[in-house]
C-alpha cells in the first residue's frame, strides 16, 4: 500500500513539474506577445516625406523637414530642394564623391549631422553627397543614376544593402513598402528592359502581401526540422530557434544556387550603370553593406548576407569593379550589434561613425 502511495506521489510531482513548465512558457509567451506590439517597426514620421513619382515609384519631397520618432530614437530629417539629404549647394560643386543607395545610405534613424556622409564631409576638404532614398532597390537606383550624372561627381559609391536589395530587384512592388516601382528584366543576351513605367498609382495587390524577406530568401527551402518549424509560430519558439540554430552549411549550398538569377540581374545593373559612368568620366565603387541580421550567429539573414557578399565580391572583381565589402569589416568588430538600433535595425550614431571611418580609409587609398 505504501508503495502505491509513493508511486502516486511521484507521478503527482512529475505532472506538477510539467504543468509548472507549461504555465511558465505560457506566461512568457503572453508577456513577449504583449511587449512586441508596443514597438512599431516603422515608428511615427511627420507627413509628406515621400511623393509619388511616375518614373521612380516615389521620391523624397523637396524641401521637406520633419521628425521621425521610434522606440529606439527621436530624430529629424531635412530634404534639400533637389530631393536629397544634405546641403543643396554641395551638389553644385563638381568633383564630389556621391553615395547612391537606400535608407541605410540616407541614414534613417540618424539626425542630419550624424549621417556618415556628413561626418565624412566635416573631416576632410572633399565634398560627399548623399543620394540615398529610403526603400529604393537597385533597379530604382539605376533609373535614378542617369539624372545624377548632371552633378558631375568624380566618384560614385553604389551602396548595396545585402539585407533585401537583391530580393526587391525585378519586382513591381518591394517587400517592405506598399508603393509600386519600376523594374528591369534581363534578356538572355544580357540586355535590360525597363518595365512598369510609368509606375501605376495603385495599391499593392494581395498576392504580394504574403511575401516577406524570409520567404523570398528561402524560396521554399526548409532550414528547420518539423518541430522547429512549428514552434517558429510562437515568440518563445523564435527565441529557441535562434539559440538552436540551423544547418548553415546546407542553407549556404541552397543559396549558392537559388540566388544565381538575383546576382545575374544585379550584375546587369552594374554593367549598364558602369558604362554610363565611364562615359561621363566617373569612377565606380560598390560597397556591400550588411544589415543587423549579420550579427545574429547562425541565423538565416546572416547566412544569406554572407553568401551574397562572397558571390558578389567575386563577380564584381571579375568585372574589374572596385569593391568594399563591409561584411568582413563588421565581423571583426568586438560588439557589432551595438552599431545598430536594437529594434528598428538601421545604423545608430555609433554605426554611422563606424561607416565614416571605414569609408574614409577606403576612399583615401
Amino acid at each position: 500500500m505504501s508503495s502505491n502511495v509513493g508511486d502516486r506521489k511521484g507521478l503527482f510531482g512529475f505532472m506538477s513539474a510539467i504543468l509548472g513548465v507549461v504555465i511558465a512558457v505560457v506566461i512568457l509567451e503572453v508577456g513577449l506577445g504583449l511587449l512586441k506590439p508596443r514597438i512599431d517597426p516603422a515608428g511615427q514620421m511627420d507627413e509628406g516625406f515621400i511623393l509619388y513619382d511616375s518614373r521612380l515609384g516615389w521620391k523624397l519631397a523637396p524641401g521637406w523637414q520633419g521628425r521621425h520618432v521610434h522606440h529606439d530614437f527621436d530624430v529629424t530629417y531635412r530634404v534639400n530642394p533637389l530631393g536629397f539629404r544634405g546641403n543643396e549647394l554641395d551638389f553644385a560643386r563638381p568633383g564630389s564623391v556621391m553615395f547612391l543607395g537606400d535608407s541605410f545610405t540616407f541614414g534613417l534613424g540618424a539626425n542630419d549631422e550624424e549621417v556618415f556622409t556628413e561626418l565624412l564631409d566635416q573631416s576632410s576638404g572633399q565634398t560627399y553627397l548623399n543620394a540615398g532614398v529610403p526603400g529604393y532597390s537597385n533597379d530604382q537606383q539605376l533609373v535614378l543614376l542617369d539624372s545624377l550624372l548632371e552633378y558631375r561627381p568624380k566618384e560614385l559609391v553604389w551602396v548595396v544593402y545585402l539585407g533585401n536589395d537583391l530580393l526587391d530587384n525585378g519586382a513591381p512592388f518591394p517587400l517592405q513598402a506598399a508603393h509600386g516601382k519600376p523594374f528591369y528584366r534581363l534578356a538572355p543576351n544580357g540586355s535590360l528592359s525597363l518595365e512598369n513605367v510609368p509606375v501605376p498609382l495603385k495599391p499593392k495587390p494581395p498576392a504580394f502581401n504574403g511575401k516577406s524577406v524570409r520567404s523570398e530568401i528561402l524560396q521554399g527551402y526548409q532550414p528547420y526540422n518539423v518541430f522547429q518549424d512549428w514552434i517558429a509560430n510562437f515568440e518563445v519558439g523564435r527565441i529557441v530557434n535562434q539559440w538552436v540554430g540551423i544547418d548553415a552549411k546546407a542553407l549556404r549550398e541552397h543559396l549558392l544556387v537559388s540566388t544565381q538569377e538575383q546576382v545575374d540581374l544585379f550584375m546587369g545593373f552594374i554593367a549598364q550603370g558602369n558604362a554610363s559612368l565611364e562615359e561621363a568620366g566617373i569612377q565606380l565603387q560598390v560597397a556591400l553593406l550588411p544589415g543587423q541580421g549579420l550579427t545574429r550567429e547562425g541565423s538565416i539573414p546572416q547566412v544569406y548576407q554572407k553568401v551574397l557578399s562572397s558571390v558578389l565580391t567575386q563577380r564584381l572583381e571579375e568585372e574589374g569593379v572596385d569593391v568594399l565589402d563591409f561584411v568582413s569589416k563588421l565581423e571583426i568588430e568586438e560588439s557589432p550589434e551595438s552599431l545598430f538600433h536594437p529594434n528598428e535595425g538601421h545604423f545608430n550614431r555609433a554605426g554611422h561613425r563606424w561607416l565614416a571611418d571605414v569609408f574614409s580609409e577606403s576612399l583615401s587609398d
